[in-house]
């Protein structure tokens, strides 16, 4: 037996296996699945960049799922190759019995892991039988778990559109949202948007902690795209809870619990998926709600107070950028063109 051919293919078939294990079932993903996200990434806004097409944006989440799938088909592929290479008769021709070669043995291999089962070769010895059969389970999970991987994610991105389209129906930008919800006295209109935005940003956050790789999956449109729209909706809490004049705003526990639902979700992107801008964003203009007759505070004020959410800011215009918006886009009333910022 080659010995020197073995151990890379148990290897192989570990860290194939594994990760696939890792990803499907731990919160998060292996460290394969992270790298080869960032690899593809990376890739994607160069090309966005290059091109300055949202399209290409778009297609990023289905790359990365095919690349990721086709990765833990190859190392698993390859690894059974290399263990059926690694005995001098391991696969022979099922009409002579004659040994097989190298090349034989990797289609041997491939056919066995995603269970054609030609028959035209076939192992020889009880070892050899019984690697077929592990094969053959291992091609069985694989494809098992890759689907059950991909379903729930096909499901999550629907939810995060869905969420981002709910936002987008309170208002097209943050002082519209405010606006919408003015009474002529107070904002408690806002209240039953929010419990029911608290929930799904809820989901939001723990999906995003599940499938690190939702972060990958972009919409060319600024209404049903998660991150203008989160942003959108946290500059709305942070004019109600800095801008306006006491007992214009929300009471403390509607307020606050979409703030934290917010605050999750910037904390699962904080792992390595999204890094703080080095700048804070424009601060917001309290004009338009002056206007409406909505009490503002002063502008002096408010600037000072938003000095305590700069952080918050920071990581929200990355995260804006991030999906190839700009943070005018966060704002704009109407449809902008398209974005002119990268990543």
């Amino acid at each position: 037996m080659r010995i020197l051919l073995l151990i890379p293919g148990v290897t192989l078939l570990i860290f194939g296996m594994g990760d696939l294990l890792c990803t499907t079932f731990l919160e998060g993903a292996g460290r394969l699945t992270i790298l080869n996200c960032e690899m593809f990434s990376r890739l994607v806004y160069f090309l966005y960049r290059r091109f300055r097409n949202r399209r290409i944006l778009e297609w990023e989440g289905l790359i990365t799922v095919i690349t990721t799938v086709m990765m833990w088909t190859f190392l698993v592929w390859i690894g059974w190759s290399l263990i059926f290479c690694a005995g001098r008769n391991s696969v022979v021709y099922a009409t002579t019995h004659a040994p097989t070669g190298i090349l034989t043995r990797f289609y041997f291999a491939g056919t066995t892991v995603i269970t054609l089962g030609l028959g035209d070769y076939q192992p020889s010895g009880p070892i050899w039988k019984l690697a077929t059969v592990a094969a053959g389970g291992s091609g069985f999970f694989l494809v098992g778990l890759a689907i059950a991987y991909i379903v729930p994610v096909v499901s999550a991105v629907t939810q995060k559109r869905q969420l981002a389209l709910s936002i987008w129906g309170l208002g097209k930008s943050p002082d519209a949202i405010l606006i919408r919800a003015w009474n002529g006295v107070d904002t408690t209109a806002l209240v039953p948007h929010l419990v029911s935005l608290t929930t799904m940003l809820a989901l939001l956050s723990e999906n995003h902690s599940t499938y690190p790789i939702l972060h990958f999956f972009h919409s060319r449109k600024r209404s049903s795209s998660i991150a203008p729209r989160v942003a959108a909706l946290d500059e709305a809490l942070t004019i109600l809870e800095c801008g306006l004049q006491s007992g214009c705003s929300l009471d403390v526990p509607s307020l606050g619990a979409a703030r934290e639902a917010i605050s999750e979700f910037l904390q699962t992107l904080k792992k390595g998926l999204v890094t703080s801008a080095a700048e804070a964003p424009p601060n917001p203009s309290l004009k338009s709600l002056r206007e409406v007759g909505i009490p503002a505070v002063d502008e002096t004020i408010f600037n000072s107070a938003l000095k305590g959410v700069a952080a918050r800011r920071k990581l929200l215009l990355a995260l804006v950028r991030n999906e190839g918006w700009t943070w005018d886009d966060v704002w704009a009333p109407e449809n902008p063109s398209p974005a002119r910022e990268g990543n």
